[in-house]
């Protein structure tokens, strides 16, 4: 049975109050709005109001509402008989939680739902009114939910995901939604090219990346209306290094979209599946919490993680040796080793194959040192040069780098002059079209002619920065050895990276496999003592005149460049 209208300002009334962030209530009035509104209206007409509920989530769907479920169980215990809303979609705009409150009404738990405008009571135009109500609101979010969607799909065809921009980006606000673009964040996404550098080296972690770009980056997350603005998160640092957007390309509903071509990207698609990899190790157990060497740098032929197994040891002043890191006193004597007068510290690095020692299979391992050594031994044979050499190597190169610099200007003067004159012909062709001197066919046909006349016009050649490169290597040509003997493991790492070092061990042998520049420059030095049998880098002194010096190693110099087109200098060196 219906409560009759005079006995409405008597029930126990709920204020209920919803705003979703999403599309669906982009026009809805704020939560404060509503509650000042709602209050007014039972002041007005003396209602009693028990409680109010409020929330900022969506009702697109059922059973996701926390407060939504506090309200239906507050009615179903007794506490409250009547809602007071702006409007029933507020309620609901999914058919699940539009029934629990007409079956409420069914079983006159609830007996009014009432708005400034409308009353909904236990009675059959009501409820009809109430449904219909009801589904013109799920209607309306399903019809925007289409149209948000066809939106985000327009926006990903060119290019540019939904949402708010990944950090190094911003959105574009000055244009209309819907074709709004995004800008670049200049600093930001410096900084974040410099933490994708850092972590392809293979020696930080996202720990050391996330201290680093707090410490000496400062890098910040955007300053938005209620959170941004601070120092960025560690978790924020691993989205970062996951989000493919920095490669060039993201996914939206399953499918591969290409980032705007206006758009940077920080890194390749191999870069970013080689920072995926260094991700999934994390995984990987270790044997002692060290950082070596030659931890990240050492595989087995089959890919297999290569461990390291580190022992600490003592030699007491009894002479007996063991292992003291969670030991205070000598096993023998009793001695406490605070205490010892002349106690020995030792430490001894090895590497193993960790698959076959989990799999109980044979192994054999390999001592740090004897990986230096066979490094050394490398280096010695292959990239210690003379600081005469590397200076003259650099010399040299500063030619290249002039030399391309001239054909550059010289290349883009002509395309500029063909340019002009691609565009005078071809406005004399409309001409003579215009004046009907040649037919459609014959136009289309001169113009096709004349645009394959042309076609390298315009084009623009990616810069390839072999200079520095070059210049790089000659650089490490003079310190490698040394920081190997003597520096700090850290460093070491730092010339390991360097090199693009992968060290491959299969138990018997320790293979050494470097960067694609520095393979080629090993390969060259190879050909140039076919062609120079007394070219030695490692002890070869210049000691005579410019003009003897030049012609003494520019043949070889230049055997060590050719076939680098991809990977050091410009085309057209030899």
């Amino acid at each position: 049975m219906a409560i009759e209208y005079e006995k409405l300002n008597t029930l126990r009334y709920g204020i209920y109050c919803r705003k979703s962030s999403d599309s669906e209530d982009k026009q809805v009035q704020s939560i404060d709005t509503q509650r000042r509104q709602l209050g007014d209206f039972s002041k007005r007409n003396g209602l009693k109001i028990v409680k109010e509920y409020t929330e900022t989530k969506s009702a697109f769907k059922g059973g996701q509402r926390e407060i939504f479920d506090e309200m239906v169980s507050d009615l179903n215990k007794g506490l409250t008989n009547g809602l007071l809303v702006i409007h029933p979609s507020r309620i609901s705009r999914n058919m699940t939680d539009g029934a629990k409150i007409i079956e409420l009404l069914d079983r006159e738990k609830l007996l009014c739902i009432r708005s400034e405008y409308q009353v909904y009571r236990n009675i059959s135009s009501d409820k009809f009114m109430l449904t219909l109500d009801l589904a013109t609101s799920k209607k309306e979010s399903d019809d925007k939910s289409v149209s948000v969607k066809q939106g985000q799909k327009t926006k990903a065809l060119k290019g540019v995901p939904h949402g708010v921009a990944s950090l190094g980006f911003l959105n574009d606000k000055t244009e209309e939604k819907g074709n709004r673009k995004w800008l670049v964040d200049e600093l930001r996404l410096k900084a974040i090219k410099t933490l994708f550098e850092m972590f392809l080296t293979g020696t930080y972690s996202a720990g050391k990346l996330h201290r680093y770009a707090i410490k000496e980056l400062k890098l910040t997350t955007v300053k938005r209306k209620r959170i941004g603005g601070g120092l960025i998160a560690l978790s924020r640092i691993y989205e970062i290094l996951k989000d493919p957007i920095y490669a060039g390309f993201f996914l939206y509903g399953g499918e591969r979209y290409e980032l705007d071509a206006n758009l940077p990207r920080l890194i390749t698609e191999d870069d970013r599946n080689k920072v995926l990899n260094i991700l999934s190790k994390r995984h990987i157990p270790k044997v002692q919490h060290h950082e070596t060497t030659f931890s990240g740098f050492l595989q087995s032929e089959e890919g297999d993680f290569i461990g390291q197994d580190v022992k600490y040891q003592l030699i007491c002043d009894c002479k007996e040796k063991f292992a003291y890191r969670s030991k205070t006193h000598c096993p023998k004597c009793g001695k406490e080793i605070a205490e010892l007068e002349n106690p020995k510290y030792l430490s001894f690095i090895y590497y193993y194959n960790v698959r076959k020692k989990k799999a109980g299979q044979e192994y054999k391992s390999i001592a740090d040192e004897k990986i230096t050594e066979e490094i050394l031994t490398f280096i010695d044979e292959n990239l210690t040069f003379s600081q005469e050499f590397a200076e003259w190597s650099k010399k040299y190169i500063t030619e290249l780098k002039d030399k391309e610099i001239n054909e550059s200007i010289f290349r883009k003067q002509k395309n500029q002059a063909d340019r002009v004159e691609y565009e005078t012909k071809k406005s004399r062709l409309r001409e003579m079209l215009r004046d009907q001197q040649i037919t459609d066919d014959e136009y289309k046909v001169d113009l096709e002619t004349l645009s394959g006349r042309y076609a390298i016009t315009g084009t623009k050649k990616n810069d390839i920065d072999w200079y520095s490169k070059m210049n790089e290597i000659a650089d490490l040509t003079l310190c490698m050895k040394e920081i190997l003997e003597k520096g700090s493991m850290q460093a070491k790492r730092n010339i390991l990276s360097k090199l693009g070092s992968n060290l491959i061990w299969n138990d018997e042998k320790l293979s050494i496999s470097n960067s694609n520049a520095i393979n080629k420059l090993v390969e060259g030095i190879k050909r140039a003592k076919a062609i120079n049998s007394k070219f030695e880098p490692k002890n070869y002194r210049i000691n005579k005149g410019l003009k003897e010096k030049t012609s003494s190693f520019q043949p070889v110099f230049s055997t060590l460049l050719r076939g680098e087109d991809s990977n050091l200098r410009p085309i057209g060196y030899t």
